[in-house]
């Protein structure tokens, strides 16, 4: 999991407060003409914050607990690739029939039922990505517009919250911080 999440600080550019007010996106109406229309990062990298996004969203309805870093790449070249001559399609339908096609690596430290605060807290530089992930998979899950995304003060209250409360799930502590 260390994999993508350095991978994606490097792709990303800015920390994930800095990301917040930009480009929380919809999973459930993200179509694909918007996906393809993003800019790219300062780097030229694609858009993989939201690609984090729509990965958590889909995982939830996939029931997959579990993010993958090793399979997000080639996820957002064929999602990208479709997207392009299909632009009305919704991205997390696409990704979804995408990603069931992937085949799954084993474990990973960072899982929406097993991870707790304390893993972030003692590793926020990689668990930053996890964060945007898990985001997308709360959304999913609980089929709720709400994100700690939504601005550097949601988030902030979030991992505010995730550092008083260390035995618990990020993904409960995300929950209650996302109303």
């Amino acid at each position: 999991m260390k994999k993508v999440l350095v991978l994606c600080c490097l792709l990303l550019g800015l920390p994930v407060a800095a990301q917040a007010d930009n480009d929380k996106i919809a999973p459930d109406t993200f179509i694909c003409a918007e996906l393809v229309t993003m800019p790219m990062t300062d780097g030229g990298q694609p858009p993989i914050f939201e690609a984090l996004q729509i990965d958590g969203y889909a995982s939830a309805g996939l029931g997959d607990t579990v993010a993958h870093p090793d399979i997000l790449a080639p996820l957002l070249t064929e999602v990208y690739t479709y997207c392009q001559s299909h632009p009305t399609d919704k991205v997390a339908d696409v990704w979804t029939k995408a990603r069931k096609a992937q085949t799954m690596p084993e474990g990973d430290t960072w899982q929406a039922d097993k991870t707790k605060c304390s893993d972030y807290n003692a590793d926020p530089d990689n668990g930053s990505g996890f964060v945007i992930w898990l985001d997308g998979y709360n959304r999913g899950k609980n089929k709720t517009e709400a994100s700690v995304l939504e601005s550097d003060d949601t988030l902030k209250a979030f991992l505010d919250a995730c550092v008083k409360q260390p035995d618990a799930l990020m993904l409960d502590v995300m929950a209650k911080s996302a109303k």
